[in-house]
């Protein structure tokens, strides 16, 4: 039977990762929705934490890479403010790609630059952008949406499918699956910063449009259909799915505690039942969510089959997900009129977490 109880070394990384959520994330999510974008000094607190960079130490980084070590952190940090931890996991997906999925040149050379890109519906069976292999180099044509970071950073992770295996309706064919660097400059690509989003407001995100771009062979991290690729991307999955779990969780703690505060008709309303069995309901799907991502975390640490993490990485975001949509919409609930007021940030991670989808 799967033991899920941390380690004391993840317990102390949740308590750290934890305490800069509260005095860090939270109290700066309001700002950075407004601006748009992450801190620059609280992205250097958070790589000082050592907490954002898994990558070896011998390329600077804090250590190899966990995914339930980083599913706890991505809990958590979600738990702080969803738009922030989407900004700062989204930075980290582009050089893990490249750990995953490159050579050495390949990692020493592109992993200290950030980027992230989406994938459409976060599924592999969602992957439609193509790459046609001709002579040294690959056509690329297709859209990428929402893509975290997408206008600035440089050099850009993009996953692609190569041109011809697109697999069946809902069921992805990972073998054709791969991953490009993309250039800074170059012709037949289309950004557009994506703008009056609905939420993850301080995820600055962009869309792609390739048509027919060229680019070279030798960006192709390792070759196509390498694991690597497959495991970046339901890393990416994996971690989402944390951050929708501490949302939900922060959108739960702050409505119980509104509730037992809220005096109604002579007494709390936290103990009328209408709201108790709004709050049991939404800590017990809270705990099934959580677990199911738990679980998918152990099987990237582990030895499973590709095809069998990609499903269950899929189906944990997608309850995860749900469960951060339905929970914040609660809050707003529980909280009546004050949950759509800016004084309170309920309004705001009902936003982030539609957003999520």
């Amino acid at each position: 039977m799967l033991n899920f109880a941390p380690t004391e070394e993840q317990e102390e990384i949740r308590n750290l990762t934890r305490s800069v959520a509260v005095e860090q994330l939270r109290p700066r999510g309001r700002d950075s929705e407004r601006s748009g974008d992450i801190p620059p000094e609280l992205m250097r607190t958070l790589a000082q934490t050592g907490l954002t960079t898994p990558f070896p130490e011998s390329l600077g980084g804090s250590g190899t890479i966990e995914a339930v070590t980083y599913t706890v952190i991505a809990e958590e940090l979600g738990f702080g403010d969803g738009a922030l931890a989407m900004n700062i996991l989204g930075s980290l997906m582009g050089p893990l790609t490249v750990l995953l999925a490159g050579d050495e040149q390949q990692q020493h050379q592109y992993i200290p630059p950030f980027f992230a890109e989406r994938t459409g519906g976060y599924e592999l069976a969602d992957i439609r952008a193509t790459a046609h292999p001709e002579g040294d180099h690959y056509i690329v044509n297709g859209a990428k949406r929402d893509v975290i970071h997408g206008s600035a950073s440089s050099p850009r992770v993009v996953l692609l499918r190569i041109e011809g295996t697109e697999g069946t309706e809902g069921s992805a064919d990972l073998d054709g699956l791969c991953a490009l660097m993309v250039p800074a400059q170059i012709d037949g690509v289309r950004i557009r910063t994506d703008a009056q989003k609905l939420g993850l407001i301080a995820a600055p995100s962009a869309s792609y449009d390739f048509t027919n771009a060229s680019v070279a062979a030798s960006c192709m991290l390792g070759e196509p259909g390498n694991s690597g690729v497959v495991r970046a991307a339901t890393l990416f999955n994996i971690l989402r799915a944390g951050v929708a779990c501490g949302m939900a969780r922060g959108a739960l703690e702050y409505a119980i505690n509104y509730a037992r505060d809220r005096i109604a008709f002579g007494r709390p309303i936290a103990s009328y039942q209408g709201i108790a069995f709004m709050v049991a309901e939404m800590a017990m799907k809270l705990d099934a969510a959580r677990l199911y991502t738990w679980r998918a975390a152990t099987q990237w640490d582990g030895d499973v089959d590709l095809a069998s993490l990609v499903r269950d990485a899929e189906a944990a975001q997608r309850q995860a997900i749900k469960l951060a949509k339905s929970a914040t919409l609660d809050a707003v609930q529980i909280m009546g009129g004050a949950g759509f007021m800016q004084d309170h940030p309920a309004e705001m991670w009902v936003r982030n977490a539609a957003a999520m989808e």
